[in-house]
C-alpha cells in the first residue's frame, strides 16, 4: 500500500540505486531541524541542517492493534546544543517527526518526503563517558497516554481540587506511611 507516497518517490525507490535522507524535526520553542544527508535539505519550506550528530534512528513498526509505538533517536552529545535543549527546556510532549526523502544527484528531493514516525518526546537519557557523550531521545506515538493511569494523590492540594476546604489529607503524610489496596 502506498499510503500517499508520491509516484516519483515510489519509482525512485524501485530503482537499483537511490540515496535516502532522514529529516528530523523536534518542535521546541525554537524548532530543531536536522538531517543526516551530506548537505542541507530544503523541505516543507524549511531548511534541515546537515549534522554528523545523528548516530542512530531506531526501528519502528506498524500494526492494526491498538498499541503504543515508540522509537529511540540517538544523537551525539559532543555538540552541547542538544544536551542543553533537554536540560534547559520542557521536553515532555514536544512533537518529534521523522521523514525519509529520496535524493537526486543534485541534492533535490525526488517526489515528496514520506513520514517515517510522528510522535511525542517521552524521555531522554544522557550517557557521558568522559571522552564521548550521547543523548538518546525516546519518542512515542500519540497513543502513549492511552495506557496512562490517572489517579489522585493523598495530599491537601489534590483533595482541595475536588473538595475545597476539606482538611482530610493535611496530615496524611505523617499518619500513614503505606496504603495497601486490594488483597494483601
Amino acid at each position: 500500500m502506498s499510503r500517499g507516497i508520491a509516484s516519483a518517490t515510489r519509482t525512485a525507490l524501485a530503482s537499483d540505486g537511490f540515496r535516502l535522507a532522514t529529516l528530523i524535526e523536534l518542535d521546541f520553542s525554537t524548532p530543531v531541524r536536522v538531517t543526516d544527508y551530506g548537505s542541507n535539505v530544503t523541505a516543507f519550506s524549511n531548511t534541515f541542517s546537515t549534522t554528523s550528530s545523528i548516530i542512530e534512528i531506531g526501528n519502528t513498526s506498524e500494526s492494526g492493534a491498538l498499541q503504543v509505538n515508540s522509537m529511540a533517536l540517538t544523537l551525539s552529545g559532543v555538540d552541547q546544543t542538544y544536551i542543553s535543549l533537554f536540560l534547559n527546556n520542557d521536553y515532555i510532549d514536544v512533537r518529534g517527526r521523522i521523514w525519509r526523502a529520496v535524493m537526486a544527484d543534485d541534492g533535490s528531493i525526488i517526489g515528496d518526503p514520506f513520514l517515517y514516525f510522528d510522535g511525542r518526546i517521552v524521555g531522554y537519557a544522557i550517557e557521558d563517558t568522559g571522552k564521548t557523550a550521547t543523548i538518546e531521545i525516546e519518542l512515542a506515538s500519540h497513543w502513549k497516554d492511552f495506557e496512562k493511569i490517572n489517579n489522585r494523590k493523598t495530599n491537601s492540594n489534590s483533595q482541595a481540587l475536588h473538595f475545597s476546604g476539606d482538611k482530610g489529607f493535611d496530615f496524611a503524610s505523617t499518619v500513614v506511611t503505606e496504603l495497601r489496596w486490594g488483597r494483601a
